[in-house]
């Protein structure tokens, strides 16, 4: 049976390289409304893909879980709890968007192809232009908070010396380029997108580090 600290490593783990895979095979939707809810239909994997999303949420929260117990009564303690109260707002406003889109976003393109061009057609067009910039707006924030936790995390690992050092530089330099990307681009762009691009891949470096660390050495509080 794993070590509880271990559960943590490969929570963020299995969490982040499912955000990674849904990211890769995530269609670039383009155009208006009516050109983007044609994309949607015809994405087979839709569904599947925002689902994925979906679920590494809590695990990589979980994860991260792993990393506050590192750094617990270290330097960095108070960094890193605020990187995870950051963090999970972050993710809560994350999952809005994701939400809409496999929810309204498909229902919507379902509609749109079955109706050809009559009022229903019409009619899911309007809903999905009125509803979609908002989802893009918690995106946007989510973005920028997800990016601001893994300044935070990065500074709790410089601070804690409880991992390597260049763990903690580099979360530092990833959390500001998103919070970079989110700050000067608008939601509707492709760079604001990118804002999570860093931030998950240090997740998934850091959940390989940790698990490194705590399948070797037990955590102090599990003695």
């Amino acid at each position: 049976m794993f070590a509880r600290p271990v559960v943590y490593s490969l929570c963020l783990l299995a969490g982040s390289l499912l955000a990674v895979a849904a990211g890769v095979l995530h269609p670039d939707l383009a155009g208006d409304g009516a050109a983007q809810l044609a994309q949607i239909a015809q994405c087979d994997a839709w569904r599947a893909i925002h689902w994925a999303f979906l679920f590494s949420f809590p695990l990589a929260l979980t994860g991260l879980v792993g990393l506050a117990r590192a750094h617990a009564a270290t330097p960095g303690e108070s960094a890193v709890r605020a990187g995870l109260i950051v963090g999970t707002f972050g993710y809560a406003a994350w999952t809005i968007i994701v939400a809409f889109m496999v929810g309204a976003g498909w229902s919507l393109a379902q509609s749109f192809v079955a109706a050809g061009a009559g009022m229903t057609a019409t009619r899911a067009v309007f809903a999905f232009d009125m509803l979609h910039p908002f989802a893009l707006a918690t995106q946007r924030v989510a973005g920028f908070a997800l990016g601001l936790a893994t300044c935070l995390f990065g500074w709790g690992v410089l601070d804690g010396k409880a991992l390597p050092r260049w763990l903690g530089s580099g979360g530092v330099a990833a959390g500001a380029v998103g919070m970079g990307l989110a700050l000067a681009f608008p939601e509707t762009t492709k760079a604001d997108q990118a804002a999570f691009v860093l931030p998950v891949l240090w997740q998934l470096v850091t959940g390989v580090v940790l698990l490194r660390l705590t399948s070797t050495r037990p955590h102090p509080h599990d003695a």
